[in-house]
């Protein structure tokens, strides 16, 4: 049988999304102070760079390598930022849904799929859109690529910016990887590294990539060791990412569409991340009268049992930002 795009996504898409790369992690019954025992318990799997922007402060092991899982998005959405201020593209430029599906292969936890949904593209097999002729706006893809994490509008965006203004915005945080998620998606399948655009081009290749689904771990355990492996950056890096990104419009509207504000707070940033074993946050706080905090914490060696109260530890990094209380409690257990 003909091996056409279509039928690519389909098929991996099918077997693996999944496996690999959870966007949203169940929460389990938890309070957020669970987590400050976990990091008492943890500090060599804890990584912490707070400032909330009124002298409080918080620096635990800030300058130390940990994966990053998606929080290194806040990059690519800044190299987006830019080229949209410096017009190098448009938010309403037209992108087939195709062309942003050829980056797609499944394993993101429904991170493509909730994409579709959001922006009401149907997709009766459950996978990839009905019809891959449709048009969605680049902003679209920005605007998924934060809210859903979706790997495949990342890597398009990638493609569609250039490596150019990619690396020279990743310059600004040079600590931070910022991968091709394919290709390390790609990795984790073939065991080998391959490149995207041999990938895109090869039909041998993408057979044996359907070829090798069946084999790649299911379980978290299974995956935690590729996991460990992945694109890496400091807390102090992603915290400045997040800070700057205050002061650009652009990228300032998708990284607080949607979040509830307190009384006296003008804005609140959040990208996350998450991998087997990997949880990521990264916040952004502006006030009223101007002032600014940002926070960026990094964890690793996360079971699987404490992986489903995510949602807890986003909560505890917010309230430490919003709440001199909880700020001090950081400060104590990671003193």
């Amino acid at each position: 049988m003909l091996l056409t795009r279509r039928r690519l996504f389909l098929t991996c898409g099918a077997a693996g999304a999944a496996a690999l790369l959870p966007a949203a992690p169940a929460t389990a019954t938890a309070q957020p102070d669970d987590w400050l025992a976990w990091f008492r318990a943890n500090r060599q799997h804890v990584a912490v760079a707070l400032d909330d922007g009124r002298g409080g402060r918080v620096s635990h092991r800030a300058h130390e390598r940990q994966p990053l899982a998606s929080a290194v998005k806040v990059v690519h959405l800044a190299a987006y930022a830019k080229a949209v201020e410096t017009g190098v593209v448009r938010p309403d430029e037209k992108v087939r849904v195709g062309e942003w599906e050829q980056y797609y292969l499944g394993l993101d936890g429904g991170a493509h799929q909730a994409s579709l949904r959001s922006l009401g593209i149907p997709f009766s097999n459950g996978v990839t859109a009905d019809d891959p002729r449709r048009f969605v706006t680049l902003d679209d893809l920005a605007a998924v690529m934060i809210r859903y994490s979706d790997n495949a509008a990342t890597d398009f965006l990638r493609y569609r910016l250039g490596e150019g203004l990619i690396n020279a915005t990743a310059a600004r945080w040079p600590t931070l990887q910022v991968p091709e998620i394919l290709a390390e998606v790609l990795h984790f399948v073939l065991g080998r590294r391959v490149s995207v655009r041999q990938y895109l081009r090869d039909p041998r290749l993408q057979l044996e990539v359907i070829g090798k689904f069946p084999d790649i771990p299911t379980t978290y355990e299974g995956q935690r060791p590729w996991a460990r492996g992945t694109w890496s950056g400091t807390a102090a890096a992603l915290n400045r990412a997040h800070r700057a990104m205050t002061d650009v419009p652009v990228a300032r509207t998708h990284l607080e569409h949607g979040h509830a504000l307190p009384p006296g707070v003008a804005g609140i940033g959040f990208k996350g991340g998450s991998l087997p074993g990997i949880i990521t946050v990264g916040f952004s706080v502006r006030w009223a009268d101007g002032r600014v905090g940002s926070a960026a914490v990094l964890t690793k060696e996360v079971d699987e049992q404490r992986f489903g109260t995510a949602a807890e530890l986003v909560e505890l990094t917010r309230n430490a930002l919003l709440e001199p209380a909880v700020l001090r409690r950081f400060q104590v257990t990671l003193s």
